[in-house]
């Protein structure tokens, strides 16, 4: 926690003013975020007139916002920045993730039921382990189904509108069979931080996720060197929501005294 020390009542007095004012920014700015996922673009003059402040104050946020690679800028407002299509980000770090799915795969016992994420990390995973046939595989991922389900495992797809990067999401509760148990539940993520946690960019792909790891006895969080120290839209949890990080390189020092403080096992694979 960050503390400031004074020495008079007037200057305590201004600390927590400009406390305030910084929860205030923070709120706006997630209420911003949560906004252009459901409505793709934001205009400044009605971001101005729904919190009551200056066009002024909405452009720092955006800008600030933008900086931080969560929404894109454009004249009197700003869109969402899309992530990256799906055929161009299994290419990039393909071997970080292969190597990561290798040792992810190496914590999968015999026999055992799991979740696999989206996301091309999580599809890594679901090709290291396509050989084999003694699985049970739950996830919303159409690349991860097939990849698994040709070795033989049982696959169960969860159903919902079919998305650009080929998962299925549901508008209300998503839908698990109701003797769905899961050994260990593999995740992905858009950005991991001792700040906000795992972080990731579709709101409807949390609730898939926040309902799988429910249901989930350990959680694996794959994830590349690239997402540490990084926030993006969707915040699914803290960071003690996962049991394990297999990753390619040591965490910088703040994440790394987070994820032990957090109980959280640290895999480097190599």
């Amino acid at each position: 926690m960050r503390t400031r020390a004074v020495t008079a009542s007037s200057s305590v007095a201004a600390v927590l003013r400009d406390n305030g004012a910084g929860d205030a920014r923070s709120a706006r700015q997630d209420d911003i975020l949560r906004t252009l996922q459901q409505t793709r673009q934001v205009d400044v003059a009605e971001l101005a007139q729904r919190f009551g402040v200056s066009g002024m104050t909405i452009r720092r946020d955006l800008a600030e916002l933008d900086e931080a690679g969560h929404l894109h800028r454009v004249h009197g407002g700003a869109v969402i920045r899309r992530a990256p299509a799906y055929g161009s980000r299994s290419s990039t770090r393909a071997a970080e993730k292969s190597t990561i799915a290798r040792a992810v795969a190496d914590l999968v016992a015999p026999g055992s039921a799991i979740g696999i994420d989206s996301g091309t990390t999580c599809h890594a995973v679901a090709a290291e382990l396509a050989p084999r046939s003694d699985l049970t595989v739950v996830t919303n991922a159409v690349y991860a189904a097939i990849a698994v389900r040709q070795g033989g495992s049982r696959v169960i797809v969860l159903g919902g509108l079919l998305t650009p990067e080929f998962t299925l999401v549901s508008s209300g509760s998503v839908q698990v069979p109701p003797q769905v148990h899961l050994d260990l539940l593999v995740l992905g993520c858009g950005g991991v931080s001792a700040d906000r946690g795992i972080t990731y960019f579709d709101p409807a792909e949390v609730e898939v996720r926040r309902t799988l790891t429910g249901l989930a006895d350990r959680v694996v969080l794959a994830a590349d060197h690239s997402k540490f120290d990084r926030n993006v839209a969707m915040v699914l949890g803290p960071l003690d929501l996962v049991d394990v990080l297999v990753t390619d390189q040591e965490p910088p020092e703040r994440l790394r005294n987070a994820l032990e403080t957090a109980g959280i096992d640290v895999i480097i694979a190599s």
